[in-house]
C-alpha cells in the first residue's frame, strides 16, 4: 500500500512541477512578445514619421 502512495505522490509532483514550468514558460513568451511587438511597431512608426517629414 506505500508503494501505490508514494507513485501516487510521485504522479502528483510530477503534474505540479511540469505546470508550473509551463507557467514559467509562458510568462517568459508573453514578455519576449511584448518586447518584439515594441520593437516591430517603434520602428515602423518611426520610419513613417521619417519619411514624411
Amino acid at each position: 500500500m506505500s508503494k501505490n502512495h508514494s507513485v501516487l505522490g510521485l504522479g502528483v509532483l510530477a503534474v505540479l512541477l511540469t505546470t508550473i514550468y509551463t507557467a514559467i514558460l509562458a510568462s517568459q513568451l508573453m514578455a519576449t512578445k511584448h518586447k518584439v511587438d515594441y520593437l516591430y511597431f517603434k520602428d515602423k512608426f518611426s520610419h513613417k514619421v521619417q519619411a514624411t517629414n
